[in-house]
């Protein structure tokens, strides 16, 4: 028996930006670079802070020694998300980082967890290769 999850997602959904990588090719004529082809949609989508528990309790780990943070976030979705992709959420960039599908329980119903893109990093992978900054997108000169 599935369950119906769609209302109580629509009604907690806010406007989300993702941008996913589509191909791309390497630019000989600028050294060899690699050009990412994007594609760039709005879409609704229910999301949240991680919580203390979602970070402690269940012992979420962000790849080989790393962890989450409570700036990062949880996204509850109906659509097939791309682990990478980058979803822009008041103001903030974040990396869909891993998957959990319930549409076997929930009707389509998607769970992502997407991790906070400090600015740093926003700029290192950024097509117009802008210097380094030490600000995250909120401003703060911290990591």
């Amino acid at each position: 028996m599935a369950f119906d999850f769609r209302n109580l997602v629509s009604k907690y959904s806010k406007s989300i930006t993702v941008e996913e990588e589509t191909g791309g090719y390497f630019d000989h004529e600028d050294g060899g670079k690699w050009k990412p082809a994007t594609k760039t949609w709005e879409t609704m989508a229910s999301v949240f802070n991680l919580s203390a528990q979602d970070i402690r309790g269940y012992a979420i780990q962000y790849g080989e020694g790393g962890s989450f943070t409570r700036e990062d976030i949880r996204i509850y979705i109906h659509e097939d998300l791309t682990i990478g992709a980058r979803v822009t959420y008041k103001s903030n960039t974040y990396t869909v980082s891993s998957a959990i599908d319930h549409s076997d329980h929930a009707y389509g119903l998607r769970l992502y967890i997407a991790r906070k893109v400090k600015k740093r990093e926003f700029m290192q992978s950024s097509p117009k290769g802008e210097e380094d900054t030490e600000v995250d997108n909120d401003g703060h000169g911290e990591y």
